[in-house]
């Protein structure tokens, strides 16, 4: 049987089960913080980092009352059915390399939904997507001093085993859970393991400044490029093709008057799906 099926894992969401047979070296093997129950895992990761706080120490809930998303949205966080972390991160490199920081963590969270047999998407810049539903999310969030990331706090949100009367009314028709997409509950505990394992090669090879590599694992998941998409600025809209990624993973779109416009962050939403290239 699949480990990601094992339900004697699925609630133990436990500093002594997240450690135990963790594949990691430091990430997920310092402090781990697990709760019940808090408004956002990252305010609690803010006031821990604060706090000194090592890099790679670990907050997990059991539920969130105030989950974020990126832009101010909330995030349902029902109790023991998602997986709600966040991870404090001490990156020693510039600011203006900060925003490639939620692109590589798409990939570790796509790379290991993945391995539990669904077919994951991503879309740009913090979603994944399963069958254009969205299934999870990452807020990045930071403090900066003049040269540098003094610390950042890598939110991450999965359905795991909701179910669909779980999801507020709102985003049913948009939202799933890997429970709904392969018809059977999954362990969260090896999920978290899977992801950390995943994630912490990614994040040094972000250090590292190998973002073209991490660019092109990104790309395998992609589902924005090639999409008509329209774009909330904070001072316009624009509607028009996603033709590319440059290579700090700046989303390129194409106007219908053929200006092509460099969006760094934004709000993108799909509007249909274009033939692509075979």
């Amino acid at each position: 049987m699949s480990p990601f099926l094992d339900q004697t894992l699925s609630n133990s969401l436990s500093p002594h089960a997240i450690k135990k047979h963790l594949r990691t070296r430091w990430l997920g093997q310092r402090e781990v913080c697990c709760f019940d129950v808090v408004e956002s895992t990252n305010t609690e990761a803010n006031r821990l980092a604060r706090e000194d706080a090592p890099e790679g120490t670990l907050i997990v809930a059991n539920a969130q009352t105030k989950g974020r998303g990126r832009l101010g949205r909330s995030w349902a966080s029902p109790p023991g059915s998602g997986l709600y972390l966040s991870i404090i991160l001490r990156p020693d490199c510039p600011p203006n390399r900060f925003p490639r920081l939620t692109l590589t963590a798409g990939v570790a969270v796509a790379s290991a939904i993945q391995q539990t047999g669904v077919k994951p998407q991503l879309k740009w810049p913090n979603d994944i997507l399963i069958a254009d539903r969205k299934v999870g999310g990452i807020l990045a969030e930071a403090v900066f001093d003049r040269r540098r990331i003094d610390f950042a706090i890598l939110g991450i949100g999965i359905n795991v085993n909701t179910e669909r009367d779980e999801l507020p009314v709102s985003v049913r028709s948009l939202a799933t859970s890997l429970r709904i997409s392969l018809g059977k509950p999954l362990s969260r505990i090896y999920l978290l393991q899977t992801l950390l394992h995943l994630l912490e090669p990614w994040y040094e090879s972000f250090c590292a400044g190998a973002f073209e590599t991490i660019l092109d694992a990104w790309c395998e998941f992609d589902n924005t490029l090639g999409r008509v998409v329209d774009v909330f600025l904070p001072e316009r809209r624009l509607v028009g093709m996603a033709e590319a990624l440059e290579p700090d993973g700046t989303l390129l779109v194409r106007d219908k008057r053929g200006c092509v416009h460099r969006i760094i962050a934004g709000d993108v939403v799909h509007c249909r799906l274009e033939n692509r290239e075979p």
